[in-house]
């Protein structure tokens, strides 16, 4: 063999692949196109982002999670469904979702822990006295079934995580307790009347930064009236309205006030006279 007949016979060696037996100790060439490459991950599988909203019920009664003080007795369900599609819009027909929630209990100083997991996500959790003081937080994502994905791998497989937080979770209010007043109930033109609301617990302590709902019925809607919003007062768990009479024409003013629905509710007559 010549000098160039051995280079040439060395490079058609070298791009021959060479397989290994793993019991075996002998080597044998391949044929180079016969060995199947792996399934490749497949970008841009995302599912659709679930924005789904969430209620607070009680006794049958619906509140919202923004706007009401959760106490223990109350379940945390979901209200709404939403979702906002893949950003990348290459979300594939045949794939199809799991729903995956998991509930957090987040303490006064931030720091959280797992309470509940759930896929398929129930939307259903009771909160319950030992999470008094602390909130609940949600967090939602849907995560793509795998046997829908034939022949690849979605990659990211779940979706971005959606997140629901309560307000800081009170102790049961009591009915008994709470307490509502009223400085003046007869009025004159120019004259206002304060009523004051404290709201306590079972155990006897101010709850604060709880939503007072207030209705008002006038008697023949003649008189004139500026009715101010529900604040909250000086103290723990105390909310006040101002109310003034201002003239045109005598009548009593039915102010009624509820706290979580059927939970508190009072009513208090307020007159206005010429």
């Amino acid at each position: 063999m010549t000098k160039y007949n051995f280079i040439i016979y060395s490079l058609l060696l070298a791009v021959v692949p060479i397989s290994v037996s793993a019991d075996s100790s002998t080597t044998s060439a391949a044929p180079v196109g016969r060995l199947s490459p792996p399934t490749a991950p497949s970008v841009g599988h995302r599912p659709p982002k679930n924005l789904s909203g969430v209620e607070l019920t009680f006794n049958g009664t619906v509140f919202s999670i923004f706007g009401y003080t959760p106490f223990p007795g109350m379940t945390l369900k979901r209200e709404s469904i939403h979702r906002a599609p893949d950003p990348d819009n290459n979300y594939q027909a045949a794939e199809t979702y799991t729903v995956v929630c998991t509930y957090y209990q987040v303490n006064k100083d931030n720091s959280q822990h797992i309470l509940k997991r759930e896929s398929p996500c129930q939307y259903n959790f009771n909160i319950k006295k030992e999470h008094s003081g602390s909130r609940i937080k949600l967090e939602v994502y849907n995560e793509t079934d795998i046997t829908s994905a034939s022949g690849y791998m979605p990659v990211p497989s779940v979706s971005e995580p959606h997140y629901i937080e309560t307000q800081p979770i009170s102790n049961t209010p009591s009915p008994d307790l709470t307490l509502i007043n009223i400085d003046n109930a007869v009025l004159s033109p120019g004259e206002s009347a304060t009523i004051t609301t404290l709201v306590k617990d079972v155990d006897g302590n101010p709850i604060n930064d709880v939503k007072i709902d207030v209705a008002t019925a006038h008697q023949n809607g003649n008189g004139l009236w500026d009715i101010g919003p529900v604040k909250k007062g000086v103290g723990p768990g105390e909310y006040t309205q101002v109310i003034t009479y201002l003239g045109n024409h005598s009548e009593t003013l039915g102010v009624e006030y509820s706290y979580q629905g059927d939970f508190f509710r009072k009513y208090l007559p307020i007159t206005g006279r010429l």
